[in-house]
């Protein structure tokens, strides 16, 4: 019986995995991106994402121009670029990553970042707000 229980109990933790229902705060780069290039790309979300924002990148790696939020700006829905397309970010700032069909959010913490969000919550992130 405790063999079962869990067996099921790491099938469901695998299942939750697969479908990217990890919260931002494991967004962070899995150890296995360590390389340069994953150091290059996190130095450059540092350099372009200053201290009480949260920088969303449309590719991954931080490329491109981020759009700049801060907790004071309140609620704000995503740029349409970004609605649903948020592939890197950084948190220097706490808030709430939000989709709206089907409703779900997700507290971010300030040290949080992800290089390839497309693998997760990126693809259906939809607003941003201070607070969960």
């Amino acid at each position: 019986m405790r063999i079962r229980m869990s067996l099921a109990v790491a099938m469901a933790a695998t299942c939750l995995a697969l479908t990217g229902a990890a919260s931002p705060t494991q967004a962070r780069t899995p150890a296995t991106s360590t390389g340069p290039a994953a150091s290059a790309a996190l130095q450059r979300a540092d350099e372009n994402c200053g201290a009480g924002e949260i920088c969303f990148w449309h590719d991954r790696n931080y490329s491109g121009t981020p759009w700049r939020w801060t907790p004071g700006s309140g609620y704000r829905d995503m740029p349409s670029n970004l609605h649903d397309h948020v592939y890197s970010f950084k948190a220097n700032a706490n808030a709430c990553f939000i989709d709206w069909s089907p409703q779900e959010k997700r507290p971010v913490l300030s040290g949080d970042y992800a290089q390839a969000y497309d693998t997760n919550f990126g693809k259906r992130i939809d607003a941003v707000g201070p607070t969960c």
